[in-house]
């Protein structure tokens, strides 16, 4: 499962602060190999793309 997490995908909504410094948030876990940060991270992109851009993220974001 861990394996599944490093390989997602997201793409940052043009001129977004946010969606970039959660993007960035969630590649220095990666980078760290801190898998809860990781979690995290990706838990809080999700919620973020759903409630301000209105969309929704597919299953492992590719």
């Amino acid at each position: 499962m861990a394996d599944a997490v490093t390989k997602r995908r997201f793409t940052p909504e043009a001129g977004c602060g946010r969606c970039a410094r959660l993007d960035a948030a969630r590649r220095r876990a990666a980078r760290d190999r801190d898998r809860s940060a990781e979690t995290d991270a990706r838990v809080l992109i999700k919620q973020h793309i759903s409630a301000d851009h209105g969309t929704e993220l597919a299953v492992g974001w590719s």
